[in-house]
């Protein structure tokens, strides 16, 4: 019963974990789908809404909806969570805690570092979930969020009962009930209330908590909350069962009857609820403790049905311990009907569970009362078998430190009590051979720190080849970057000479040849004239022709007017075809970057655009480019035919060679992801400042 009441509580703060889950960002293609996602997640329907999820993730990529994508992350995390996944639910929720702290997103935040916590708690790491509620507490606070600030004193009065400070978990909860007391949200209240009582239970103050458990049943019923009345009936009976096994201990019957017969009340109220919300998994629980209420008032038959569909309900859940809790009942039901048969069953099957489950106690319990079934049979040998195995897990359940504790209080007593001076004197030999042991010891330590000294000196040495090994090649490749740096600066200049030949050079010369041509056109015949016109029509398109080269390789938007305006440039070009659909953003400072920046980012841009208008067959292309502080972010995409990174053709693989050496030459990133049909994205990032020109 002790274990079922920690198991109510558990379920009370898991629900408290969906406070902050509605604070939905605004994104017109995904809403739909979120909301059915949360639906399900409403409905314990998590498989369902993690399918959801995963669609409204889809959706929010194509439009890079990073505070979409975070929210996401979260909720899945949460569902993970409410299906006690506790690494997968780490891994989102952690991933949606990271990303909400990079875009100063204070709800997120916070709702993730409890959510967060929780999953620590349910790792056993106690320390590291009380400062992500702190963490989580601070940022409400921050915020002036008083219904978050509740949340997030919930959990913490959950974290203090848990760990044995009830007076700091009363003082959490009364802040929380308080909060929740002056606002118009009904189901949250219900809940501190709940908790409110949990901290003063456990405070012993039995009186006081029933008065708060009630308190919330009466406001279930009043706002139609069957999970949350189905909570404050089971805390009322599970005290009422405590009170009824005090009072039967005392040898006061009538009274403890009178105790079961009200703990058997509310939990058929409970069964109720339970029945109508069809949550199996409290259900079995639930028929498990009534069983065990109907054992103590003799109603054996009622009794067995219950232990029996605790048991078809845990096994249909999968929950072992809850199974083998109703086979105990069960086993004790049966011997209690003098049907040992049956009772031997039970206890088998319940003894199997035991292991598995490493129970040390039930399965101390169980081999008893096998023991004592086989001696009702007369089955002495068996009895004894598992009389010794009671004894061994007997054995196995008491530590060795307090073992060595009851053998030096035994050493202790016996010299001070001890007045035969030949039992003193074994004694002072028994001390002698102890500290001749501890040299011993002593000895070995010492030798095995200077195995470990000498293991220590030998690791840094190899650490040191391993760090000088590691110089040696970060020197070559500096080497060779340095050697790639030049050729591309190398390139740029030599594009710069022959655009400017070109256009200075013989562009002016053909539109002076045309020009003449012209002059001499009005001078002739009309068939010579005619020829003349077409040749002077052929001298202005190679020289159109050599103003486009020359523009291609040294445009003159881009060192005129900047980085902004030539890559504008360059995508109205395309778009003036009509063959692609152009999605461009560009977000940049009015200070320009240094003149080899703007041109080794230019040239990538013009690479990948190259590289689609080429090769993808896309019909729409997608550009996203912003400057911050301290880096430049590039998001290119188009919805071509994509290719297998792995598979390149190397003419292809020329292209992106080229795009990796400028990006490596301004100390910055990339990530290429296609595949075969489903288009190609670049994701490039820049540090500003971080390269000397």
């Amino acid at each position: 019963m002790i274990k079922s009441k920690s198991l109510y509580i558990t379920l009370i703060l898991t629900a408290m974990l969906a406070t902050a889950l509605y604070a939905t960002p605004q994104s017109k293609g995904v809403d739909a789908v979120l909301d059915k996602a949360r639906y399900y997640i409403d409905h314990l329907n998590y498989d369902s809404s993690i399918l959801y999820l995963d669609s409204a993730m889809a959706l929010t990529r194509s439009t890079n909806d990073r505070l979409n994508v975070t929210y996401i992350n979260r909720l899945k995390g949460y569902a993970y969570l409410k299906k006690n996944q506790y690494d997968s639910a780490g891994f989102y929720l952690e991933k949606a805690r990271k990303q909400a702290k990079l875009l100063g997103n204070d709800t997120i935040l916070a709702t993730a570092e409890l959510n967060l916590g929780w999953v620590k708690h349910q790792n056993g790491l106690s320390d590291s979930a009380l400062i992500l509620y702190k963490n989580g507490l601070k940022i409400y606070q921050s915020t002036g969020d008083t219904s978050g600030m509740a949340t997030a004193y919930t959990f913490l009065a959950y974290h203090y009962n848990y760990s044995g400070d009830f007076d700091k978990a009363l003082n959490n909860a009364l802040k929380a009930t308080y909060i929740y007391s002056k606002k118009d949200e009904p189901k949250r209240y219900i809940k501190s209330l709940i908790q409110l009582g949990n901290s003063y239970e456990n405070l012993k103050d039995n009186d006081t908590a029933i008065a708060c458990f009630k308190k919330a049943y009466q406001l279930s019923l009043d706002h139609n909350f069957p999970k949350e009345a189905t909570s404050a009936l089971i805390n009322i009976a599970v005290i009422h069962y405590n009170w009824g096994k005090d009072l039967e201990e005392k040898n006061d019957s009538a009274k403890a009857r009178e105790e079961f017969n009200l703990t058997k009340d509310y939990f058929l109220k409970a069964i109720e609820f339970n029945d109508s919300l069809n949550n199996k998994k409290q259900l079995a629980l639930v028929y498990a403790n009534i069983s065990t209420i109907y054992r103590r008032l003799n109603e054996d038959q009622k009794a067995i049905e219950s232990a029996q569909k605790s048991i078809d309900l845990a096994i249909e859940i999968s929950n072992p311990g809850v199974q083998l809790r109703a086979l105990n009942n069960l086993g004790i039901c049966y011997k209690k009907l003098k049907d040992y048969s049956r009772a031997e069953s039970c206890y088998l099957e319940a003894m199997a569970l035991a292991k598995k489950l490493h129970y040390m106690a039930e399965l101390l319990n169980l081999t008893n009362n096998l023991s004592n079934i086989y001696e009702i049979k007369g089955d002495y040998k068996e009895s004894l078998k598992y009389a010794r195995l009671a004894a061994a897990y007997q054995d196995s359940l008491f530590s060795e430190k307090k073992q060595e504790l009851i053998e030096k209080h035994k050493a202790d007593f016996e010299i001070l009590h001890l007045k035969d001076q030949n039992k003193i004197k074994e004694l002072e030999k028994k001390k002698i051979r102890f500290q001749r042991n501890l040299s011993y010891v002593i000895g070995a330590v010492i030798i095995l720190l200077l195995i470990l000294i000498l293991y220590f000196f030998r690791m840094r040495v190899r650490k040191n080849r391993i760090i000088a090994a590691q110089k040696i090649q970060k020197l070559e490749d500096e080497k060779r970057l340095m050697a790639a740096q030049s050729v591309l600066v190398g390139q740029e200049k030599e594009r710069e000479r022959i655009a400017r030949e070109l256009h200075d050079g013989i562009g002016v010369l053909l539109s002076t040849a045309s020009i003449h041509f012209s002059s001499v056109e009005e001078q002739t015949d009309e068939e010579t004239g005619k020829m003349l016109k077409k040749a002077n029509k052929l001298l202005k398109d190679a020289g159109k022709e050599v103003r486009q080269i020359s523009h291609n390789m040294m445009p003159g938007v881009l060192s005129k007017f900047g980085l902004r305006e030539a890559i504008e440039d360059l995508f109205e070009d395309v778009e003036d075809t009509g063959d692609l659909d152009i999605d461009l953003q560009v977000k940049c400072k009015k200070e320009r970057l240094p003149e080899n920046t703007e041109i080794m980012i230019y040239r990538v841009i013009q690479e990948m655009l190259n590289n689609t208008l080429k090769h993808a067959n896309a019909s729409a292309i997608s550009l996203f480019a912003e400057r911050t502080d301290e880096q430049i972010i590039i998001e290119y995409a188009d919805n071509g035919d994509g290719f297998e990174i792995d598979k390149l053709p190397q003419s292809k693989s020329l292209g992106l060679s080229g795009i990796r050496s400028r990006i490596d030459y301004l100390g910055g990133h990339i990530e290429l992801t296609s595949k075969q049909g489903k288009g190609t994205r670049y994701s490039i990032t820049i540090p500003i400042n971080s390269k000397k020109e």
